[in-house]
């Protein structure tokens, strides 16, 4: 392929952008870049990647303690692609957690002793091979998960400091690279270059408060966030769609029994007793949480007591056990609702994770939804804090994010909803039992007193769950045997609670935001949900995630150094990657990328992307092609197997020729591409598409789309 090795002239062309006085790389007078609120898994991995970019952060928690409940525990691919970049987080999550093949079904029974009604297998053989990805998902609960964060967080200098040491604390004063314990957020007021907050706690049992001064303030602090409630942000979607009590528990006996006659990670159980889901954290530890229905204000809280739990549980487990623990109990209330809005005061109180977004459990959209919510976030207060670009690119977080958010939505209610069709197919249908409660609470059993209430409700219950004695369940019974049979085909056709979504998780993609658009990408639209798994196509539209490809690094001559693309895009800068081949026109694209981004103050690297069948005992190089510039990696495709006969270059992949381009944000989503080559000039182009993903006011009109 022909090589272009001269160095063109370039004419300067200023953009017009002033830093907004509040904004600064440094605490300067007790002001924080960026304050976060909230020391769940999200405003922790804020913290990390915004660290690792050079934004100096401080967190506030209003516990004094973190929550060793296990809460949420699968990591779906694209978080563990985000951990991977967060030295070796990934590494230690497969390290620390149980075997795949201890987690990968959902069986469904009458109890854990009893019998099997069927199972699902979520992992299938493509999910191992890692070709759509370098990483596979997790099941790792969140405690462990927080606890890894917070190793992550130690080794970049934060310290944790609980309530108690508060006043000893550097003179009162909050200093950056600290974790707060038992502060909570009880006011904030927004002046024109800071926002001030109010954190209370507790000092020898008195409430005692003090002010601290941001720039920036993120709400990562949960499902019934402060920081939303004191914005004046309301959510919007289906709310109290289901009541549960969630009993945490340790069994090794338990444990070890699965292990050897059913491992799996979810356990649906029906019978004539109880009826719940049984989320198995680690089999091997015997750790455990029950989730089961909870009926307010007929059932309290206290009648749910650690021994009235473990009868529950010895219901479902059909024997007692008797190494059982209960460790905690809590009740909560599934919901399906985003924010009207992530970003609100002039681009400075931005919300991220459950703050933004309550989603069902089902598919496991919650957490990971609000990781990557924190990794769209870290580039965009890193461009503003170091001024790169003005404070509207912050804007483009709620572009982007939100309707993914609506989308994972709708998703997790389609996912919710095929998790019902099991019990509903069984006669114990949950819309029928909230039906009845409904009734009974504010229908026309109101008028009567609450303990009788309580005896109608549970009688009604008891009758339901007759549905699922042996003596009706069984083949020989004909309504027992067509329940049975329908069963199964639910199982067969996916019509089931699903674990993976490949589509959804790496394919993910926004339309409109910090990127250019296709100029044809009038005709593009996200495909609306289906509650099935469905697989992932790679792309190389705007918005979209990089595909992953290994590709092989020629840094010396040979190499032997394989990587994926994605670890091609820095973690530790705001570093634009742009990817071409090695032809003509791509390297004078090239020097007018890194050019414009040199005028533009924001770092840019080249990668030439090499076909697979090139010689590498040949000298490979672009350096005579690029001088002077000397941010550029040459990598050679390794080849790509889609099936036994079909080959796949990266340009196929990317759906492209290798006439084209993709340049991608330091998020690793795809920015702009041209699909087969710049048609005018190159310099004029690349100052129309910076402005565009920074958001930044050029002086030049803006241009026309100038390729084909």
């Amino acid at each position: 392929m022909e090589v272009l090795g001269f160095v063109r002239m370039f004419r300067t062309m200023p953009y017009q952008y002033t830093q907004k006085r509040g904004f600064s790389e440094v605490s300067r007078n007790g002001v924080f870049p960026v304050l976060i609120v909230g020391a769940g898994p999200v405003g922790l991995a804020l913290s990390i990647l915004l660290t690792k970019l050079g934004v100096k952060c401080a967190v506030l928690e209003k516990s004094k303690t973190f929550s060793k409940h296990p809460q949420a525990h699968f990591i779906n691919n694209r978080s563990m692609e985000v951990f991977r970049k967060l030295d070796g987080l990934a590494d230690e999550i497969q390290k620390s957690q149980p075997p795949v093949d201890l987690w990968r079904k959902f069986i469904y029974c009458t109890s854990l002793y009893g019998s099997v009604l069927g199972s699902v297998d979520h992992m299938q053989p493509e999910d191992f091979k890692q070709v759509v990805s370098p990483i596979s998902v997790a099941h790792f609960s969140q405690y462990k998960l927080t606890a890894l964060l917070l190793k992550q967080l130690e080794n970049l200098s934060f310290r944790v400091h609980n309530w108690e040491g508060w006043e000893g604390l550097n003179h009162g004063h909050v200093r950056e690279k600290q974790i707060l314990m038992g502060h909570e957020c009880v006011s904030m007021d927004a002046t024109d270059d800071w926002i001030n907050v109010t954190a209370s706690f507790l000092k020898e049992g008195k409430c005692m408060k003090r002010n601290i001064q941001c720039s920036i303030l993120v709400g990562a602090d949960g499902a019934g966030s402060t920081v939303r409630k004191l914005a004046g942000i309301t959510m919007k979607g289906e709310e109290d769609l289901q009541k549960l009590v969630s009993i945490h528990f340790l069994s090794k006996e338990l444990g070890q029994y699965l292990l050897n006659e059913r491992p799996g990670m979810l356990f649906f159980i029906f019978n004539t007793e109880a009826i719940g889901v049984l989320v198995a954290h680690d089999l091997k530890q015997g750790e455990f949480v029950l989730q089961t229905p909870f009926y307010p204000p007929q059932q309290s809280l206290h009648d749910f007591s650690p021994e009235v739990c473990e009868k529950l549980i010895f219901k479902l487990v059909g024997q007692e056990l008797v190494d059982i623990d209960v460790i905690d109990i809590k009740p909560w209330v599934m919901h399906a609702e985003v924010a009207e809005k992530f970003v609100s005061c002039d681009n400075r109180i931005l919300l991220a994770g459950d703050a933004a977004h309550r989603f069902p459990p089902a598919g496991g959209f919650g957490m990971n939804t609000g990781i990557q919510d924190a990794h769209n976030l870290a580039w965009k207060l890193a461009s503003l804090v170091k001024g790169i670009a003005p404070s509207s690119i912050l804007h483009t977080y709620d572009t982007e994010r939100r309707p993914i958010a609506i989308f994972n939505t709708e998703l997790s209610i389609q996912n919710f909803r095929a998790a019902m069709a099991v019990p509903a197919t069984l006669g114990l249908n949950p819309t029928v039992a909230n039906s009845v409660h409904q009734v009974i609470t504010n229908g026309i059993g109101s008028i009567l007193p609450s303990g009788l209430q309580r005896a109608v409700l549970d009688g009604i219950f008891t009758i339901g769950r007759a549905q699922v004695s042996e003596s009706l369940l069984n083949e020989k019974n004909p309504i027992g045997s067509f329940r049975l049979a329908k069963l199964r085909r639910i199982f067969e056709e996916g019509k089931s609670l699903q674990l993976q979504f490949p589509a959804e998780d790496l394919g993910f993609r926004y339309l409109k935001g910090a990127l250019v658009p296709d100029s044809d990408s009038a005709q593009d639209a996200l495909e609306a949900p289906t509650g099935r798994r469905r697989d992932y196509i790679p792309t190389g539209a705007p918005g979209s995630r990089l595909p992953h490809m290994n590709v092989r690094l020629l840094s010396n001559l040979t190499s032997e150094e394989i990587c994926s693309t994605l670890d091609l895009v820095s973690g530790d800068e705001v570093e634009f990657l742009l990817i071409i081949a090695p032809v003509k026109e791509s390297y004078q694209l090239a020097h007018a990328a890194l050019k414009v981004a040199e005028e533009f103050k924001v770092s840019a690297k080249v990668c030439v992307m090499w076909p697979s069948n090139t010689d590498t005992g040949d000298e490979i190089s672009s350096a005579g092609a690029l001088m002077p510039w000397e941010s550029y990696v040459d990598v050679v495709e390794v080849e790509v197997k889609r099936s036994s006969t079909v080959k796949l270059s990266w340009w196929d992949m990317c759906q492209m020729t290798d006439k084209g381009a993709i340049l991608v944000r330091p998020d690793e989503h795809i920015a702009w591409r041209v699909k087969t080559g710049i048609v005018g000039d190159p310099i004029l182009e690349m100052h129309r598409v910076f402005s565009a993903i920074l958001c930044v006011k050029s002086s030049t009109a803006p241009l026309p789309h100038t390729h084909m």
